[in-house]
């Protein structure tokens, strides 16, 4: 233990001296910037004109140094085109690589850090050392990737602080853990690249000299300049909200870039050794050539010197233009074979490189599915899937990275699969004894899962909870399934994956096998009192978001629509039994009574700090009595609250009748998802109306009709049809339709639409203009509880400003939501009206619901009845 502690001491001593760098870096980066850019303006402006070497001309040099080898220059240039084109491919290969960071941020900031730092300030030594500037941008592809992936890991360091102290403390920390990683690996790429300065090809030896100057410059750079602008970004795009979120923050990456980047020693051990073979190779050739060569004694001279000479042998400033665009050709020939590599790697980037990846993870999968058939319904599922979501990107170029990232979302079971299936599975009591003793069958895999589950130790609506992975657990459920009712192919085309179950189970749904995923559109601006609303709405029906939106955009020509809400109250209405009328109808009395009335409140009251009771409803047939209990509920829906008050209240009440009975806590006298005069009368839930008055200028040219001729069809259709028809609440066009989409959007009870459907559309002359008004007694809606907690249905709420509860005034919300709803409802009556009235209802439909894509899907899946009767009557 003492030998481990003693080892691991200069590991934190290193951490401890780079993690206070980059904390003063990153606290002070105004000093820091500016002293570095100080140092860099003092190398520019330095008078090198003193060596007559440095100063001196190309006319200058002796005669011996302008004659270059026409041999000699041939393998110069075919040995530095083949090192720039490795270049070029390495900087391919590892930016291809860099794309699969997870934001955009992170990629950013440290691809504008490196284009600045490696290019300028490598441009800066090469100047600075009178080298041709042609190839810093060589220099600068080399030198510009290998920072690239340690800038862009203290980048996601820094992006994981939501505040400007925790951007401080994680760029300190990203420091202790990538500096000694990074200046080890500084050292190691100037040694092993200065071996090229003894290779005697002379441009090479020059090229690699400025390399090392340019990696040594840039670990200056990277350990104080970027921790400084990093900090300094940071604030400036945070606008001094200290306490905000901004937008780049995500704490829960800090944990997994320090796991997946922790030092590895051996690794370490290796670069030190490495290192140190190479510095004594350079110090024997360095010996070497001091005792051969005295001549060579200021070798950094000679060689710029060669560079620049290299660069001018062959200028002739009197050629003609034909001979200078042959010489160009020949000189040029290096740079003309890099020009075509560049635009070849970028025509294969664009066009064909994700195609190959594409290609490659589509193998992997079809690889996986091959390995695993007794697992083919979630393989086929993910191929599936994919080639679904493939078909979604609109002919656009196809995200290699999203491809990925889907298939390692989609395939995670899978590849617990695979590993599953490489282990030998254990035996029953093995299996069962595990179960048992870690309470939790997590530590199995799926098929002795599922053997537990034939033999009934694991109940199939358990194994969300006994895997501990509410997705692992619908997947075994299907498996289940199409095992025993073999439905393979119809669970192939139902999704079920990347989806949060955790928020559905034990509140919206059991024996889960997936999801439906339901088209949601938009419709308005619609201009609700003074407020202007974009309306989503979940529906399959074409047309109907067309329809609306377009009364939306009569009703907000028009000045918007006016609503209010005139009752609130939910109902629930038990059946109870007395032993004789005469009792029975004591307790009808007794209840009438408001005096007992206040005791009955205070029970009900009592169970809630929402529901309030406000009246009873009691009717009387023979010796049965039903009970309507109508409460607020604030901004829940509030079934269960009426529920539980129920029940309380009819306790108090058995205490002074002890001879009723309770046949059922809801006696259909509520009434709820049922069609029900006693809803249409007294109302349940919210009791909403909405008003407009349309001028006919916006019915003549938005609505293409006649303010006559729709109080017209209103009369005829609403008032007289629904009164043959003997509908109840049903004095409407299409209601039914705008609260249905509404509903399934912001996460109500689609049941429900039954009452909250409920509603009469009324049309009239006002002078040349026309009122419309929908009258909907009994809207039954929340933002609280059921489906409103899903994360699309509450991101539908957001978009109308009634997400969860009003914690200023409770049940605020849910009336905003019904009010905003009876408005909708109106414009969807509005348009519909009008579109009866002019004629345009079947054009419409034959438009939106009978498009080519569904035509031609009907007529390529003939109905059950084509395959048995050889017709089919659609």
């Amino acid at each position: 233990m003492e030998s481990m502690e003693s080892r691991n001491q200069p590991i934190d001593m290193f951490d401890n001296v780079f993690g206070g760098i980059g904390k003063g870096c990153a606290s002070h980066p105004w000093e820091v910037i500016v002293g570095v850019l100080t140092v860099t303006a003092c190398m520019l402006t330095i008078d090198k004109t003193a060596d007559p070497s440095l100063s001196a001309g190309p006319n200058s040099l002796p005669h011996s140094t302008k004659i270059v080898n026409d041999e000699s220059h041939a393998i110069d240039v075919i040995f530095m085109t083949l090192i720039r084109c490795i270049a070029v491919l390495y900087c391919y290969y590892q930016f291809n690589n860099l794309r699969q960071l997870d934001s955009k941020y992170v990629l950013g900031i440290a691809a504008m850090f490196t284009v600045f730092s490696s290019f300028v300030f490598s441009t800066i030594v090469i100047h600075y050392l009178n080298g041709d500037l042609k190839d810093a941008m060589f220099l600068f592809l080399l030198v510009l990737l290998v920072n690239l992936k340690k800038a862009s890991l203290l980048a996601q360091f820094a992006l994981s602080g939501c505040s400007q102290t925790e951007v401080i403390n994680n760029i300190s920390k990203g420091m202790s853990l990538l500096g000694p990683s990074f200046s080890l690996d500084s050292i190691v790429c100037s040694l092993v690249i200065s071996v090229g300065m003894l290779s005697g090809v002379q441009r090479l030896e020059t090229l690699c000299m400025f390399t090392c100057m340019s990696f040594i410059v840039n670990y200056v750079v990277i350990m104080s300049f970027y921790p400084a602008c990093l900090s300094l970004v940071l604030d400036l795009l945070r606008g001094g909200d200290e306490n905000g979120m901004p937008f780049w923050g995500d704490r829960s990456q800090i944990t997994a870039i320090c796991n997946d980047h922790k030092t590895d020693p051996i690794t370490q051990r290796v670069k030190v050794i490495m290192s140190v073979g190479v510095m004594i190779v350079h110090a024997q050739s360095r010996w070497a050539l001091s005792g051969m060569e005295t001549e060579t004694d200021n070798m950094l001279g000679i060689q710029v010197t060669k560079f620049a000479v290299f660069n001018e042998t062959e200028e002739n400033t009197h050629r003609s233009v034909h001979s200078s665009i042959v010489h160009w050709m020949a000189s040029g020939a290096d740079h003309i074979v890099i020009l075509i590599l560049l635009l070849s790697m970028i025509v294969w980037f664009w066009f064909f490189g994700d195609r190959d990846d594409l290609a490659h993870t589509l193998a992997q999968v079809n690889k996986q599915s091959v390995n695993t058939s007794g697992n083919s319904v979630h393989v086929l599922e993910t191929q599936k899937n994919i080639q679904h979501r493939e078909s979604q990107t609109d002919n656009r170029k196809p995200s290699v990275y999203t491809f990925n990232k889907m298939v390692q979302t989609e395939n995670v079971d899978s590849s617990i699969i695979l590993e599953d299936n490489n282990r030998e599975i254990r035996t029953f009591d093995e299996c069962l004894d595990i179960y048992k003793t870690q309470k939790s069958a997590e530590q199995l895999n799926d098929e002795e899962v599922l053997m537990l589950v034939k033999s009934n130790h694991i109940k199939p609506y358990m194994l969300e909870k006994c895997v501990n992975n509410p997705e692992r657990g619908v997947g075994l459920r299907r498996k289940i399934i199409a095992t025993e009712s073999n439905l393979t192919e119809a669970l192939i085309q139902l999704p079920y994956i990347g989806y949060d179950y955790s928020k559905v189970l034990g509140t919206n749904c059991e024996n889960v096998i997936g999801y439906v995923a339901v088209p949601v559109g938009v419709a308005g601006p619609l201009l609700v009192d003074d407020v202007f609303y974009q309306v989503p709405m979940a529906t399959t029906e074409g047309c109907l978001v067309a329809s609306t939106n377009r009364g939306c955009r009569a009703l907000t020509l028009c000045g918007g629509v006016i609503t209010r809400v005139v009752d609130d109250g939910m109902t629930r209405g038990p059946v109870v039994r007395f032993s004789s009328v005469t009792t029975a109808s004591e307790a009808k009395m007794w209840m009438d009574n408001p005096e007992k009335f206040k005791i009955i409140k205070s029970a009900f009251d009592s169970t809630s700090r929402f529901a309030r009771l406000t009246k009873l409803l009691v009717r009387i047939a023979g010796r049965h009595l039903f009970i309507r209990f109508t409460a607020s509920t604030g901004d829940a829906m509030g079934m269960n609250m009426l529920s539980k008050g129920t029940e309380k209240s009819l306790k108090v009440i058995g205490e002074y009748f002890p001879d009723m009975e309770v046949l059922s806590l809801s006696g259909n006298f509520c009434s709820d998802k049922k069609p029900a005069a006693v809803n249409w009368i007294e109302g349940r839930g919210k009791y909403v109306v909405s008003e407009a008055i349309v001028p006919s200028k916006v019915v003549t040219e938005v609505l293409k009709t006649t303010v006559a001729a729709l109080v017209d069809v209103n009369i005829s259709k609403n008032l007289m049809g629904s009164a043959i028809a003997g509908s109840i609440g049903g004095n409407n066009a299409h209601a039914a339709n705008v609260v249905t989409a509404v509903y399934i959007a912001t996460g109500q009870d689609p049941a429900q639409n039954v009452a909250s459907s409920n509603c009469m559309t009324l049309m009239e002359a006002f002078g040349d203009d026309l009122y419309v008004s929908c009258t909907m007694p009994s809207v039954e809606i929340g933002t609280v509880g059921g489906g409103t907690s899903l994360p699309g249905q509450s991101a539908c709420l957001e978009m109308l400003g009634v997400r969860g509860a009003n914690s200023q005034t409770p049940g605020a919300n849910a009336k905003r939501l019904a009010r905003i709803l009876c408005a909708t409802v109106l414009a969807g009556e509005l348009s519909l009206m009008s579109a009866l009235t002019a004629g345009h209802l079947v054009k419409s439909h034959m438009i939106h619901n009978r498009s080519t894509p569904s035509i031609q899907n009907l007529e390529s899946e003939p109905c059950e009845s084509t395959r048995q009767n050889k017709h089919c009557v659609s």
